[in-house]
C-alpha cells in the first residue's frame, strides 16, 4: 500500500511514551505524511524537538481536523471521554484507533459514538514499559513486539489495510483478537503480572516495617528486580485498567490463588510434585522464548 496516497494526516492524541514512540517510529523513514500531535503544550513542545510529531496542539478538535487517521495513546478512561468529543470532528472515511491496555469499553463506546462513516478498529501495542512520558519514548519500542487489533463492524476492509499498512512501518506483528478475548488474554498476561509485582514489593516493604530492618532492601538481587521493575508504572493507567477489566481480573487473581494453594501443598507434602512444577515451569518458559510469531507478520512473512 502506497502510505502517500492512503493518508497523508495522522493525529496521535497522547504523545506520552506510547504515542511518542509511535511518532518517532512513523518518522524514521520520513514518510510523506504529517503527524500532528494533541497535548499538553510541554509535551507538545518537546515531542516536536524530539521529532515525534510536525506540529502539535492542545485542541483535540484543531488536532483531529482532517486527519486520516487519529491515533487515541491516551489512558483508558480518557479514551472513553474523547470518543464522543471528537466525533463531530472527524471527516468522512477517518480511521481511529487506539492504544488502551482493555478493549471491549472503548470498543462498545466508539460503536456507540462515531457515524458509520468513521471507522474505528481497537489497538494494543504490546510494549510497555514502567517508564512514562515523551523523554523516554523510544522508535525501536515497537520493533518485532505482537500489535493485538480486534476489528468491529465499524471496520471495513480499505480500514483494516490502512492500519496494517501502518503497523507495517513501525514493524510490529500483526495478532487479531475479538475484544472479549482480548482482555481475557491480556488480564492473564499483562494484568496479573502487575498486581503480583506491586504485591510482592508491597509484602517486602511491609516486613521491613514491621521488622525494622533494611537488610531486605539491601539484599535486593537481579531477579526480584525483574519481577518487580513494573511496579514502577504510572499508577493513572493501572487505575483505569483495572476498573476497566476488573471481572477478568478478579477472575484471574483467583486462579492464581489456587495455583498458590497446590504450590504450599507440594511445599509441604509432596518434594517431588514441587520438582515437577518447577520443571514444567522451566518448559513452558523456554517455549515462550522460542515461541514463533503465529499471528501475521506486517512485514509479510
Amino acid at each position: 500500500m502506497d502510505e502517500e496516497s492512503d493518508f497523508k494526516k495522522i493525529t496521535i492524541i497522547g504523545v506520552g511514551l506510547i504515542g511518542g514512540s509511535l511518532g518517532l517510529a512513523l518518522r524514521k523513514d520520513r514518510p510523506k505524511f504529517k503527524i500532528v500531535g494533541v497535548d499538553k503544550k510541554e509535551v507538545i513542545e518537546k515531542a516536536i524537538v524530539r521529532g515525534a510529531i510536525d506540529e502539535g496542539t492542545v485542541n483535540f478538535k484543531e488536532g483531529v481536523k482532517e486527519a486520516d487517521i487519529v491515533i487515541m495513546a491516551t489512558p483508558v478512561k480518557t479514551i472513553l471521554d474523547l470518543l464522543p468529543k471528537i466525533s463531530p470532528f472527524l471527516k468522512k472515511g477517518c480511521l481511529i484507533t487506539d492504544t488502551g491496555s482493555t478493549k471491549v469499553k472503548i470498543v462498545e463506546t466508539a460503536n456507540q459514538v462515531l457515524s458509520s462513516d468513521i471507522h474505528f478498529i481497537g489497538g494494543h501495542p504490546m510494549a510497555g514499559s514502567e517508564k512514562y512520558g515523551i523523554d523516554s519514548a523510544d522508535s525501536h519500542l515497537f520493533q518485532e513486539k505482537t500489535y493485538i487489533l480486534t476489528p468491529t463492524k465499524k471496520s471495513n476492509l480499505m480500514a483494516i489495510e490502512k492500519i496494517f499498512s501502518l503497523i507495517k512501518i513501525i514493524n510490529a506483528n500483526i495478532l487479531i483478537l475479538d475484544p472479549l478475548e482480548h482482555d481475557r488474554v491480556v488480564g492473564t498476561i499483562s494484568h496479573l503480572p502487575q498486581i503480583i509485582a506491586i504485591s510482592l514489593i508491597n509484602v517486602v516493604g511491609r516486613l521491613v516495617q514491621e521488622e525494622n530492618n533494611n537488610n531486605y532492601l539491601r539484599a535486593v538481587g537481579g531477579g526480584f528486580k525483574d519481577m518487580t521493575r513494573i511496579a514502577q508504572s504510572p499508577c493513572k493507567i493501572w487505575e483505569d485498567i483495572c476498573d476497566t477489566n476488573k471481572e477478568t481480573i478478579l477472575e484471574i487473581i483467583q486462579k492464581f490463588k489456587e495455583y498458590l494453594n497446590l504450590i504450599e501443598d507440594r511445599l509441604i507434602n509432596d518434594p517431588e510434585g514441587l520438582r515437577e512444577e518447577f520443571q514444567k515451569a522451566r518448559r513452558l518458559r523456554e517455549v515462550i522464548e522460542n515461541f514463533p510469531h503465529l499471528c501475521y507478520n506486517s512485514k509479510g512473512k
